[in-house]
């Protein structure tokens, strides 16, 4: 059987790795991949050794056609949307075109569905513009979900089957371990914190949304305020374009590395004490949990850090004598609820959450709330008991994981009901 993966998103690495990773567990039981990816991605295929073509946004609905060639060159027996919302929201905003040609190229289609579409309303936010996502995947017969950030047991009367992202990983030598620390100049003793931006929140810095543009900007100075408190002992390993904000770092305790290998960024997260992520759902985070690492998720759920606000509701807070709007959205001058920093969308990450045995295996805390986040970073960086309490959730997590099919079998019953 061979798959064709189509992964369009632009500027960003986690959709494609999401797809290599699937391609990867299938490869045993003789399924072969091809690939659709963005120039931007052209590197990671090649680490990989795996075949695929390239498309940019200059295309247009040229990228049709690219897809269409593939198609009747390789001949693939599935094409695999990596993922559902990536593809839809690149070829609906970015190439101006209908997503769901591909639904006519006579090949059956599975979506990689991140989000639990059916559990959510369907608003995301794109650096300040407000969508509606495609509910077409409702209509799909089946979704295949990676976890994390899946839950195990997609609940009942749900399409959608789940699969672990990846095995879990062998931990470093001792050896492996001190000699990457030595690259990076720390001593004995010393804790190192890691914390990965992608190049789209860079650019979110960039747009013209104030709100957007506010979170952006001033997240990573609240952020780099608060990790200037934790002890002298520990230092940052910043992975990832410059961030404005985030030069409030001391200077001397932080290695800054603007981008590496797969291979290399799993030894620098190896050589790590414990993970940071501003967002959900982020590749660092679901690397924490197969690379046995304790990690902390800081979100801000309101009310915004300036000016007065109203209660809060499911859509937000919303200023007094007026209803939250949606997805917290309150203004240009009030630093807005998010749960996926920059871009907010709450109305999706928090149902993700909610109930997932996901949540155990890191350590939530809110950005306006410094004194606990303070402390739930020296916990995770020092405390015995707070690093055993994550880590029996991520064995918890992993056990949950183990218990399902082999990805092959889950694969086969998805083709299954495609009919």
């Amino acid at each position: 059987m061979k798959l064709l993966f189509v992964a369009p998103v632009v500027g960003t690495h986690g959709e494609v790795t999401t797809g290599l990773g699937l391609a990867r567990l299938l490869a045993p039981a003789g399924i072969t991949a091809h690939f659709v990816v963005d120039t931007h991605n052209a590197p990671q295929l090649e680490a990989a050794g795996v075949p695929g073509a390239l498309i940019d946004a200059s295309m247009g609905v040229g990228v049709r056609k690219v897809v269409e060639d593939v198609v009747r060159a390789e001949r693939p027996d599935v094409v695999v949307l990596s993922d559902y919302l990536s593809y839809w929201l690149m070829m609906h905003r970015v190439y101006r075109t209908d997503p769901w040609f591909v639904e006519r190229l006579g090949v059956p289609v599975i979506p990689l569905d991140l989000y639990e579409w059916e559990n959510t309303d369907f608003r995301i936010d794109h650096f300040g513009l407000d969508l509606e996502v495609d509910r077409r995947i409702l209509d799909m017969p089946v979704q295949l979900r990676p976890a994390p950030w899946a839950r195990p047991d997609p609940g009942h009367g749900s399409r959608a089957l789940t699969y672990p992202f990846m095995r879990p990983l062998p931990r470093p030598t001792a050896e492996a371990r001190r000699t990457v620390r030595s690259s990076l100049g720390l001593r004995d003793g010393e804790r190192l914190l890691s914390l990965s931006v992608s190049g789209w929140q860079r650019y979110a810095q960039t747009v013209e949304d104030p709100t957007t543009r506010g979170l952006a900007h001033r997240v990573p100075e609240r952020v780099a305020a608060v990790l200037r408190r934790l002890p002298p002992t520990t230092r940052f390993l910043v992975v990832g374009p410059d961030l404005d904000g985030l030069e409030g770092l001391p200077a001397e305790r932080t290695h800054r590395v603007s981008a590496c290998p797969p291979d290399r960024y799993q030894e620098l997260l190896d050589a790590s004490d414990a993970v940071l992520s501003l967002h959900v759902p982020a590749s660092a985070l679901v690397r924490s949990v197969f690379s046995d690492l304790p990690a902390v998720y800081i979100g801000h759920s309101g009310p915004p850090a300036d000016g007065p606000v109203g209660p809060v509701g499911p859509d937000g807070p919303g200023r007094p004598g007026r209803p939250g709007r949606p997805d917290g959205l309150v203004g240009p001058d009030t630093l807005a609820p998010y749960s996926m920093w920059p871009l907010r969308w709450n109305s999706v990450i928090r149902p993700l959450l909610t109930d997932n045995p996901l949540s155990e295996t890191f350590r939530r805390t809110e950005l306006l709330d410094a004194e606990g986040t303070v402390a739930a970073l020296d916990a995770v960086l020092h405390d015995p008991a707070e690093r055993t309490r994550l880590a029996e959730g991520r064995a918890r997590y992993l056990a949950a994981l183990d218990a399902l099919p082999p990805v092959p079998e889950i694969f086969a019953e998805a083709v299954r009901r495609l009919g």
